[in-house]
């Protein structure tokens, strides 16, 4: 049976596996260290303004989408930070079902949209324009603030 719930603390193992899974396959090929993933998951988790959910089949977790609750004039919207499937299961419909999971989640929560960003010509685009994104005028922006020796752990 497939759920989507809000993500618990007894979930972050499997959700630290999933991650890694899912960013060491094609196109990405990103290795991350255990321990990296681990503290990301729980300081994400433990931002006041997140909202992190697991897809999971038969209690077994498959995917997490981490994302941030943004209030706005009319309604609030939901920026999705990261959205990933466990490589096993890529291309086996769970990312649909999760993502429809968690449109009904937002709209729930009140919000009217939600955003993200995401490569142009990556599976990921594909991926959002079949379930329902489009494109919009816009420019995501980055700007370096510093190097390593400057930077100092948030509290």
């Amino acid at each position: 049976m497939t759920e989507i719930r809000i993500m618990r603390e007894e979930d972050i193992e499997a959700c630290v596996h999933a991650y890694r899974s899912a960013y060491a396959a094609e196109p990405w090929r990103e290795e991350y260290e255990k321990t990296e993933v681990l503290k990301y998951l729980e300081e994400f988790m433990a931002a006041g303004s997140a909202r992190c959910f697991v897809l999971t089949e038969d209690g077994e977790v498959r995917g997490l989408a981490l994302m941030m609750l943004v209030p706005g004039i009319d309604a609030p919207y939901l920026r999705i930070e990261d959205f990933c499937i466990d490589a096993e299961y890529h291309r086996s419909g769970f990312g649909s079902r999760f993502m429809e999971g968690i449109v009904g989640e937002a709209k729930r929560m009140g919000c009217d949209s939600l955003l993200l960003g995401t490569q142009n010509g990556f599976p990921s685009h594909r991926f959002y324009l079949k379930n329902g994104f489009r494109e919009i005028e816009s420019a995501l922006m980055y700007r370096e603030v510093g190097g390593d020796e400057e930077r100092r752990p948030y509290v």
